[in-house]
């Protein structure tokens, strides 16, 4: 999780995040220790203390691993020129990508999350935060845009995040590419 990039994005005046909150992110970025000892109260405090806007903008830019950026460029340098349909259906038939939708409104919608959620919320909590499946979604998204080349062209607009015992268990979340 690039928490970094997060906090950063916070303390932007553009994104307007009171400042009792960015303090609160503040004091968990000055932890020290092994891999969860800021990731883990990180995701528990955006859940706690942001709105589901702040935290689709910070999950833009800081996701959850930088896992999959290679195959991204890859797939990037092979589509170039390609229009928005023909690139997604090929996204689709690459391995190393979760499936995508155009839908007719120009959104796309992107099935699952990077493979770092089933790390996420390992010991203390069974159970994944919408913020945990919110971090795996920023991260495919990430790798997503970057491989269809619109890197500053396309916005998170919303995550379905799955319910316990629904049987679906699936997390998909939508984006719009911009012009």
């Amino acid at each position: 999780m690039r928490l970094k990039d997060m906090s950063k994005a916070m303390k932007m005046k553009k994104h307007h995040f009171p400042e009792d909150v960015i303090s609160q992110f503040d004091l968990i970025m000055q932890t020290d220790g092994e891999y969860g000892s800021r990731e883990n109260p990180f995701v528990d405090a955006m859940d706690r203390l942001l709105t589901e806007e702040q935290r689709l903008l910070l999950w833009e830019v800081g996701g959850s691993c930088t896992g999959g950026g290679r195959y991204a460029k890859t797939l990037r340098d092979e589509l170039a020129g390609k229009p928005l349909p023909e690139k997604i259906e090929a996204l689709n038939q690459n391995k190393h990508f979760y499936d995508c939708h155009l839908n007719e409104d120009g959104t796309v919608t992107a099935y699952a999350g990077c493979h770092c959620l089933q790390h996420r919320a390992k010991g203390t909590k069974p159970e994944k935060t919408p913020s945990a499946y919110g971090c795996a979604a920023g991260a495919a998204f990430q790798n997503i845009r970057d491989a269809l080349d619109v890197k500053g062209k396309a916005r998170m607009k919303s995550i379905d995040y799955p319910v316990k015992g629904d049987g679906k268990g699936t997390l998909s979340f939508v984006f719009e590419v911009l012009a």
